[in-house]
């Protein structure tokens, strides 16, 4: 497993692309769970449901930075939601490649 952190717009998930790449490449089995990808999923259909004045701009699951606030309990509640998801998605791709190595 490896984990890419850091500040938005850095590259984590173009250097992620990149190793999934290399190591599909070289035969290993690869998968990238990016938690933007589940956030931005989530908060797209809790928006479909409110339909505020920003929707254009929420229909992408794009979110201003009220949405990291940590003050914000809704919001961070979400925010361990989709993390919680895309560890769950994790655990069971990993516990699925384990079973197709062990029945080779």
């Amino acid at each position: 497993v490896i984990v890419l952190v850091g500040l938005p717009a850095r590259g984590k998930s173009f250097i992620g692309r990149k190793l999934q790449s290399f190591l599909t490449w070289t035969g290993h089995a690869c998968k990238i769970f990016n938690v933007g990808r589940y956030r931005r999923q989530a908060y797209s259909q809790i928006v479909a449901k409110t339909r505020d004045s920003d929707t254009e701009r929420a229909e992408v699951g794009a979110c201003d930075a009220s949405f990291f606030d940590d003050n914000n309990s809704e919001t961070s509640a979400l925010r361990e939601h989709v993390a919680e998801l895309a560890l769950r998605d994790m655990i069971q791709w990993l516990d699925q490649e384990d079973a197709d190595d062990s029945s080779v």
